[in-house]
């Protein structure tokens, strides 16, 4: 959208600062452009003559990344939303509002995003044809702020966005906040965003109109006011953020993609013997690698290649080799071993990964097997839910009040789809819920919820007594 922004300002308080650095790295890492951030890691590591010897940094290991999207496991089928309201139909049933905006084949990516951030935000708006859209913010373009008594619970939002005046010229940061904390007087403002700088208002300059007070226009149905946002959490703590949650993983990742840095250099450059002469100097020695202050002298070559030598001195020249430099074998698997212990850090058991190759080497070729899964989806589950409702209730409110649509604001469940088992699973399930029933440990209501995970009881008793009005009207009459 614009060619050269200029670079976004830094929080002034030292906390939101500091979180948004260390976050920048994550969705770098998630979005796959953080060879830079490699690079600077291999410095940290490595001087700069031996990083010429390395040659270019393999991106092609991120367990951050890979152990973020195997976690992801919620949105693998689109989840059931439903209401014991019909008018609620216009906006959850299938080709809904909700299915046409594509909130559920965004949520895929969106909840690994979740995952890795820790907390990622949902942007609600409805577009002049009364379309629902949503959009994904990076958590590193957001300042929030919380009542006292509900520390979790946002009431102040500031988004950093870059925008081109009304009157066009060059993009401008700005901040687009919402502002709730007086709740007889709520605002929506546009304000500048430059750095060391006051910010300025220009709602009315960039919107046409103010929005604060009266005219705040995102509301429920009893007047009370909301932000169209939604911030979700991967694990509900009690605070806005948790940013810094798991960061060893996070600089594990980077080590990993360091040593696997090293091993294809190892590879290239010293899996066959090394050789040395003593009294000899190879032809073509003078090329140099790296810069004049960092540069070494070398010459070029490889295990077919044949060396001349030119004698120095008087001196008998000696030839020999030593043993290779480097055993690739042990150091992949001393590499793969790190990763699993950085997986196994961020959550993932070792017990639940099936290789996708089959060499136990292949250190980062894995992917969680359906138990694995489950689990996943069971430590989740309950987090995205309390989002995604969250998501549902505001969609409707903000279709309510810019379409005079008369969706029900709340009272929506949520069904996640489960993980497919095999026949096996299928038959034991089915077993132990009919021993259940039959012993009278367990009621068809019971049996009903636990086989549908997510639904209300009351939601649960309406389908169990629409299955039975069902049966006696097909029922098959008896033959004598």
């Amino acid at each position: 959208m614009f060619a050269k922004p200029p670079p976004p300002p830094i929080p002034t308080d030292p906390e939101n600062a500091a979180r948004w650095e260390h976050t920048g790295l994550r969705v770098r890492m998630l979005a796959g452009r953080w060879e830079r951030d490699l690079e600077r890691a291999i410095a940290k590591h490595i001087d700069p003559a031996r990083q010429a010897a390395w040659g270019i940094p393999d991106v092609s290991s991120n367990i951050f990344r890979q152990v973020s999207r195997s976690l992801a496991v919620l949105y693998d089928r689109p989840p059931a939303v439903d209401h014991a309201d019909p008018a609620a139909a216009p906006l959850i049933a299938n080709g809904g509002g909700l299915d046409r905006a594509g909130i559920w084949s965004m949520m895929g990516k969106f909840s690994s995003w979740v995952i890795g951030c820790r907390e990622y935000v949902m942007a609600i708006d409805v577009d002049d044809r009364g379309g629902l859209v949503y959009r994904p913010v990076m958590p590193n373009r957001v300042i929030l702020g919380a009542e006292q008594d509900a520390p979790d619970v946002p009431v102040l939002y500031r988004e950093l966005r870059l925008r081109t005046m009304p009157e066009g010229g060059d993009p401008v940061w700005t901040y687009d906040v919402f502002d709730i904390r007086d709740r007889a007087n709520p605002s929506h403002r546009i304000e500048t965003a430059i750095q060391g700088k006051k910010p300025i208002d220009i709602t009315e300059k960039v919107l046409g109109q103010s929005f604060s007070g009266e005219a705040y226009p995102f509301r429920r149905a009893d007047g009370d006011p909301i932000i169209p946002r939604v911030l979700y959490h991967a694990e509900r703590h009690g605070q806005l953020w948790d940013a810094f949650e798991g960061s060893e993983n996070l600089y594990g990742s980077l080590n990993c993609a360091l040593l696997w840095t090293f091993f294809i250099h190892s590879v290239r450059d010293a899996s066959w013997p090394q050789r040395y002469a003593v009294g000899a100097i190879p032809a073509g020695l003078g090329v140099y690698d790296g810069d004049e202050k960092h540069g070494r002298q070398a010459v070029t070559t490889d295990p077919a290649s044949i060396l001349i030598f030119s004698p120095e001195g008087d001196q008998q020249p000696v030839l020999g080799q030593f043993q290779p430099g480097a055993a690739p074998a042990a150091l992949q698997e001393a590499i793969a071993q790190f990763e699993m212990r950085i997986a196994e850090n961020a959550g993932v058991s070792p017990g639940d990964i099936q290789r996708m190759n089959s060499s136990a080497r292949s250190g980062y070729a894995i992917a969680l097997s359906n138990e694995g899964k489950r689990e996943a989806r069971a430590r989740f589950e309950s987090q995205f839910r309390r989002g995604d409702l969250e998501l549902i209730e505001k969609s409707a409110i903000m279709l309510n009040r810019k379409t005079g649509a008369a969706l029900p604001e709340s009272g929506d469940t949520i069904v996640y789809a489960p993980i497919g088992m095999s026949a096996a699973e299928r038959d034991s399930v089915r077993k132990d819920v009919l021993e259940k029933i039959e012993s009278g440990l367990m009621s068809k209501v019971d049996a009903y919820m636990s086989i549908h995970p997510g639904i209300s009881r009351d939601r649960a008793i309406e389908e169990l007594e629409r299955i039975r009005r069902e049966n006696l009207l097909f029922s098959i009459p008896e033959v004598n």
